[in-house]
Order: C-alpha cells, then sequence, then structure tokens
C-alpha cells in the first residue's frame, strides 16, 4: 500500500466477489489491506465513491452476473473497477458498459489496492490507462493481507497458489488465471500471522488448484510441508484445505489431517462426472475407481470427514447413460455434498468442437435430479453425525446470546455458550437436531483448547 500519509475522513469502498472462493479470498486480501490504509469497506450497495466487482467467467450465467453487477454500479455514479476472469477474458466488451472506469486483469490484480489508493489521492486524474490486462495472466506476485484493527470474520483466507496447469476441455479458466505459481513458505507464514493478528483463528488454503503448491518453488515444495509449518503459528486454531484435485492428493495428506486436530476433518474433491467415458472427454486425469478409493480411504482414516464434490452436468457427448452412471456412483459415495453446474460453452475451450451436444433443457433437468440428490446427502451426513461433538467456531454472535459457527467438517451450527468467557472462544458441541435452514442445533459442552503443535 502506498506510504503517503492517510487522509483523515475514511474513504468508503464497496467490493463485491462472484464466483470462485479464490475471488473471495482476493477481496477478503484487498478489504484488509485497504481498511489498513484507512478505507472504509462498506457492503456492496451502500452508496461509495468506489466500488470493486470481482467477475467471474466459468459459466455463461457467471458472466450475465458480472456485468449485471458491474451495471449495478456504475449507476450508483462511483468510480468502478472491473477486475477477475471476465475482465481478463473479455476486457473490451466491459470497456463498453457506461460508467466503468478501469478494468483489471488477474495479473495485474495484487496491485490494484495501491492503485486505488493511489488515484483517490488526486481526485482530478482519471485512471489510466483504463484497461490494465495483460496477455499472460500468470501472477509474478500474491497480494499481501494488511494489518488492521477493523472487525473480521473469525475464519480468513489465505491464497497459497494460483493458475492451473490441467487444460480440461471444459475449462476456460487456464487461460484467464495462467500457469500454476505457488506462494513460497515464508511469504505464507508472514500472512498467516497477519490473519491471525486481524483476529482470523481458522485459516482456509485457498487456490485454484491448491495440491499443486510448490511444484514450481525451487526447490519444489509439497503441500504438506506447508500444512505443517502453518500449523506452527501462534493463534492458528484451524487449518482449512480448498481445491484439491483428486488426483494429486497423497496418502500422506489423509494420514496428517487424521493426526493432527487443526486439520479440518473436510475435503472438497472436484468429481465433474461419475461416467468414466465422461471424465475421459473431459480429459480429467483420474477414472472412477480412482476416485472411489481416495473418497473411501478418506472415511476409513477420518471417521466423520465431509467430503464434498464438484460436479458438471451435460458436457458434450454426456448420454443418458452416462449421467445415469454419475448419479448411482455418487449415490453410493457417502459425500456429504454436492456443488452442481450446468454445462456452459466456453469459446476457445475444446469442449466446443465435440459432437454429441446435450440441449441446455436436459442439462437443466439433469442438474435439477443432482441438486435433489445433494439435499438427500446433506440430511444424511447431518443425520450422521447427530449426537456426536464437534469443536465449532463461532462467527456471529446474536442479541439473545446464541452463536453461530462453522465446525471442521463443515457444519454450520447453532448453540447459547454459558456466560463467562468470551463468546467467540471456539466451543466443543453435541449436535442435537438439523433445522429446515440446513444448520444443525447444538448444546454446549465444554469450551475448546487446542494444545501448542511441536515441530517435526
Amino acid at each position: 500500500m502506498s506510504t503517503s500519509p492517510r487522509i483523515e475522513t475514511p474513504r468508503r469502498i464497496a467490493l463485491h466477489a462472484l464466483g470462485c472462493k479464490a475471488n473471495q479470498e482476493e477481496m477478503d486480501g484487498l478489504a484488509s489491506a485497504l481498511s489498513a490504509a484507512g478505507w472504509q469497506i462498506v457492503p456492496f450497495g451502500q452508496p461509495a465513491p468506489w466500488i470493486v466487482v470481482d467477475t467471474c467467467t466459468v459459466t455463461a450465467a457467471a458472466d450475465s452476473d458480472s456485468r449485471q453487477a458491474l451495471r449495478l454500479a456504475a449507476r450508483t455514479g462511483a468510480r468502478v473497477v472491473a477486475t477477475g476472469c471476465l475482465a481478463q477474458r473479455d476486457p473490451g466488451s466491459l470497456a463498453k458498459i457506461l460508467g466503468v472506469d478501469w478494468i483489471v486483469g488477474n495479473a495485474e490484480k495484487p496491485l490494484l489496492g495501491e492503485w486505488i489508493d493511489q488515484a483517490a489521492r488526486d481526485e482530478r486524474s482519471a485512471p489510466s490507462p483504463r484497461i490494465r490486462v495483460s496477455s499472460d495472466p500468470t501472477v509474478t506476485r500474491f497480494a499481501a493481507h494488511g494489518r488492521t484493527t477493523a472487525r473480521r470474520r473469525t475464519r480468513g483466507s489465505l491464497k497459497v497458489q494460483e493458475g492451473c496447469d490441467e487444460h480440461c476441455t471444459f475449462c476456460v479458466i487456464p487461460s484467464v488465471r495462467g500457469a500454476s505459481r505457488s506462494r513460497s513458505i515464508a511469504a505464507c507464514l508472514l500472512e498467516a500471522e497477519t490473519l491471525v493478528a486481524n483476529g482470523h483463528h481458522e485459516i482456509a488454503l485457498t487456490g485454484i488448484n491448491t495440491a499443486l503448491w510448490g511444484r514450481d518453488l525451487s526447490p519444489p515444495e509439497e503441500l504438506l510441508a506447508l500444512l505443517r509449518s502453518l500449523a506452527l503459528v501462534q493463534g492458528v486454531l484451524r487449518l482449512r484445505i480448498n481445491s484439491l484435485e483428486p488426483q494429486y492428493v497423497r496418502a500422506e495428506w489423509l494420514d496428517e489431517l487424521a493426526a493432527d486436530p487443526r486439520l479440518c476433518a473436510h475435503l472438497h474433491l472436484p468429481l465433474q462426472s461419475g461416467s468414466d467415458a465422461t471424465l475421459r472427454r473431459m480429459n480429467r486425469r483420474y477414472l472412477t475407481h480412482d476416485y472411489r478409493e481416495l473418497v473411501r480411504a478418506a472415511q476409513r482414516k477420518i471417521p466423520g470427514i465431509a467430503v464434498g464434490a464438484d460436479l458438471l452436468v451435460g458436457s458434450p457427448g454426456e448420454t443418458s447413460e452416462d449421467f445415469e452412471r454419475t448419479r448411482e456412483f455418487i449415490a453410493s459415495l457417502d459425500l456429504a455434498y454436492l456443488h452442481v453446474f450446468t454445462y456452459s460453452e466456453r469459446e476457445g475451450t475444446p469442449a466446443t468442437r465435440l459432437s454429441g451436444g446435450v440441449p441446455m433443457a436436459e442439462r437443466r433437468r439433469r442438474s435439477g435430479e443432482l441438486r435433489r440428490l445433494d439435499r438427500e446427502l446433506r440430511r444424511a451426513y447431518i443425520a450422521g453425525r447427530l449426537g456426536s461433538q464437534e469443536v465449532v467456531l463461532p462467527e456471529q454472535v446474536g442479541a439473545d446470546g446464541e452463536a453461530r459457527g462453522l465446525s471442521g467438517n463443515y457444519l454450520r451450527v447453532r448453540y447459547s455458550p454459558p456466560p463467562g468467557r468470551d463468546p467467540r472462544t471456539p466451543a466443543r458441541v453435541r449436535l442435537l437436531s438439523a433445522q429446515e435452514d440446513g444448520r444443525v442445533s447444538g448444546v454446549f459442552v465444554d469450551w475448546a483448547e487446542f494444545e501448542p503443535r511441536e515441530a517435526r
């Protein structure tokens, strides 16, 4: 951030992220950095002279949502910044939206906080140049969080990896995020310390393919080394791992999850299809047998673990038989939840050249069936955890004293902690019943204490 003296009246800025957890983390990091520089972060939709929209382009619906958000922002008369994946893929179309001042690519995004802070100090100057999008989106630096006293959530995100080398036939992400790049262990530790200082006691490791972390470093590292290093940071109560492509997950990682209570019993493993023929057309680097063995190993080693999956429905060549195999395969795995996406043609991806296109109405019908299966899986997983005790990290405390937070295995839990301690203290809670909104009601058992981790 700029080292110039802070302005006395905090400038207001609204930040809005669409799409993936990586976008959410980027806006969280920008918020903390701007807060540390004296800015006031306000919710998207409230009056602010500056608005940043971090766009998504993974589907046509994401494109539409991104453009709609930018138009809403532009109508307020604020200075509007479009960044993210749609800004990277199609900056020209966003430049046509009246009132969008800056279009910033993914490689330039880590500099965004400094640019905004500097531009705001000279209101007479319009941001120039208007479009700042490199042809190669591969990052050369990671944006840093800032130390701030602003009240933050008890959970924070740390981007440890960016980019993707997989080149699945349906996916546009490698072209808008670039090649895989890793944040060094030293830099990750500094960021973790900043997150803890900002009040975050759970840190979620995010990336486009977090499992690739360390492969491009010199010398190469692997994710297990990073996990063990971060677990030593004072004040880190929990670490959550996001975005692990299944073909890279090693048995040693599962052993570490089983051995260290700081590592959340939660894995999100993108599957995309339960048909081997469809996986081959997608250029996924595993088959259903490999995925099944990984899920069963995780469930065997880590009792109660929540395993979730991404599914892409209706890609070119997906027959009715392929879809039935997917549904049957999912039903056999005892997953905790699904994220279901309807296939959307992305210009420039190999999938658009494949035969056997599925009509959109049929894509939506199949997606609807899997979303119904998702609801069944969520109910079954929660039912299987009732009566168990889970450590809950509170995020909100109501006026009535009820705390709401997240368990390590990704359940949203509400309970009433006793007086005498900060109600945001992690608690051990016995799960009692499931609610209509998908939350779980529980009863306080004890305050949760984490013993200091020793280096191995």
